[in-house]
């Protein structure tokens, strides 16, 4: 599943259980938050990413690689909220450029996922993002820590890793987590950030809707249980 860098916190380990989508995304809108919010589950994860209060890009993703954007994962983000999962929420402030970049990659595809880093030809594969004039972006990452490689045709665009909150010239930790063996790679194609047309999700949707669906739903199971 997709974790990013960790960004500057805003908020960082809150029992999300008894949280209400609509109450978390209003105050982020209200607070004109940019950056992004991560609700993650036993089971599941998502990300939420905001530019300046507009809920521009929404992820849920599950551990079977299952994996939803916009609406669909706004519906099932809402319906394991309902639920009263156990789950946490993280939110960290990026700059716009960051969040745009991250915007990117969520509305990208997954080329290669979970890799052995010690089993790639990471020479051979830069070369290759370099000689196809790719749009990608590599993330580098073990259990605790994740680092992001921005390319924009075939040339890196900067990097993104624990505790950034502009794209960073220099690689952080990415080249420690590069040594460690549990480290894993993926890489993602992204759209080129100038093609894309951020959208205010929340005047596409109706968030209190969605909520209030996700609930009634969870109220019929109990029901009927």
């Amino acid at each position: 599943m997709l974790r990013l860098p960790k960004g500057v916190p805003l908020f960082e380990k809150l029992d999300a259980s008894n949280l209400q989508l609509d109450a978390v995304v209003l105050k982020l809108k209200n607070g004109c938050f940019t950056g992004y919010a991560s609700i993650t589950f036993d089971q599941a994860n998502s990300v939420l990413v905001f530019e300046s209060g507009k809920l521009i890009s929404a992820l849920f993703e599950n551990s079977a690689d299952v994996r939803y954007n916009s609406f669909e994962a706004l519906n099932a983000l809402a319906e394991q909220m309902a639920a009263g999962s156990s789950s946490v929420l993280n939110v960290y402030r990026l700059s716009g450029d960051l969040t745009l970049c991250v915007h990117a990659l969520l509305q990208g595809e997954v080329r290669y996922c979970g890799q052995a880093l010690g089993l790639i030809d990471i020479k051979n594969l830069l070369e290759r993002i370099k000689s196809e004039q790719m749009n990608c972006c590599l993330r580098i990452y073990t259990a605790d820590h994740s680092s992001m490689i921005f390319y924009k045709g075939g040339e890196p665009l900067g990097f993104f890793h624990d505790g950034s909150e502009e794209i960073e010239a220099s690689p952080g930790n990415s080249q420690q987590l590069t040594q460690d063996p549990a480290a894993k790679l993926d890489l993602y194609s992204t759209a080129g950030i100038d093609e894309l047309m951020p959208q205010d999700l929340l005047e596409m949707f109706n968030i209190d809707s969605i909520w209030k669906s996700a609930v009634s739903k969870q109220q019929a199971r109990l029901s009927g249980s």
